[in-house]
């Protein structure tokens, strides 16, 4: 049996498609650690929406005691979250 991965509706607030989040995630720049509910592991990913894109998006996860994935969080990068950006390296000219 799989992992599987689901989308809240929370997931889709800020307007960022399930394939544009599902790529940030599978092809992430870095990943953090962060505290999640009810001591379910989370981690913050920031990666680009597409192969072609410059801009970044975040995308917050939670998993699941079944180890299923759950996307309750997918937005354009913000300022919380850049610095994962430049700690793995990238350049400033990528966030124009």
């Amino acid at each position: 049996m799989g992992v599987a991965i689901r989308f809240t509706k929370s997931a889709g607030r800020h307007n960022i498609t399930q394939t544009d989040a599902l790529y940030a995630l599978t092809h992430a720049v870095n990943t953090q650690p962060i505290e999640g509910r009810d001591g379910q592991p989370t981690r913050v990913f920031v990666g680009r929406p597409h192969a072609q894109s410059r801009r970044y998006i975040e995308v917050i996860v939670a998993v699941t005691h079944t180890g299923d994935i759950v996307v309750f969080h997918a937005m354009e990068l913000t300022d919380a979250w850049r610095h994962l950006v430049y700690e793995a390296g990238h350049t400033e000219w990528e966030n124009e």
